[in-house]
């Protein structure tokens, strides 16, 4: 059976984006995460969810002891200009698997959340997808910085984690 980790993003001392209301990453992430479980659970998977508590180093050392096989990091993106929108997936630059999970992780998130498609992308430094023995792949929900986006983000957690579930069902097997 395929054993999932499922990293909601920052945490601990490190909060991530804050909007300009004071929505924080890694609440938001871990309220999608908290409910992905439960979906998880309820269908018998075998996962492990983890936040950041002090550094990156944490993560990708639980995720390697716990012999993922299936890495998900869940974050919220953000930027300078306010009008970026949109929804994106990372996989590690060299991970020919990565890149088939982060397209079908992607293909159903903006399916289900209608979001603009910003594609998939490679990286070969973000530690989380460097450094865990899983296939990893990084998913980047929606812009904080983006008012719009902000309210989504807020009000739809529960759409976010159905799309990342609906992913998870379809790479599973892969």
């Amino acid at each position: 059976m395929v054993k999932f980790f499922i990293n909601p993003g920052h945490g601990g001392i490190d909060p991530g984006k804050v909007s300009a209301s004071g929505l924080k990453e890694s609440e938001i992430c871990a309220n999608i995460a908290k409910i992905l479980a439960k979906r998880m659970k309820l269908n018998g998977y075998q996962f492990k969810v983890y936040q950041q508590k002090d550094s990156l180093y944490d993560i990708s050392k639980e995720s390697n002891k716990y012999g993922a096989d299936i890495f998900i990091s869940i974050h919220c993106n953000s930027a300078v200009d306010p009008k970026a929108n949109g929804t994106e997936t990372w996989y590690y630059k060299y991970s020919i698997k990565g890149g088939q999970i982060a397209k079908v992780m992607q293909e159903e998130l903006i399916r289900h959340l209608g979001l603009r498609d910003r594609g998939i992308k490679s990286n070969e430094t973000f530690h989380v997808l460097k450094r865990t023995n899983a296939c990893a792949i990084l998913i980047e929900t929606a812009f904080l910085s983006n008012p719009k986006e902000e309210k989504f983000l807020k009000e739809n957690q529960e759409k976010i984690a159905n799309a990342i579930w609906e992913g998870i069902k379809k790479i599973k097997d892969m």
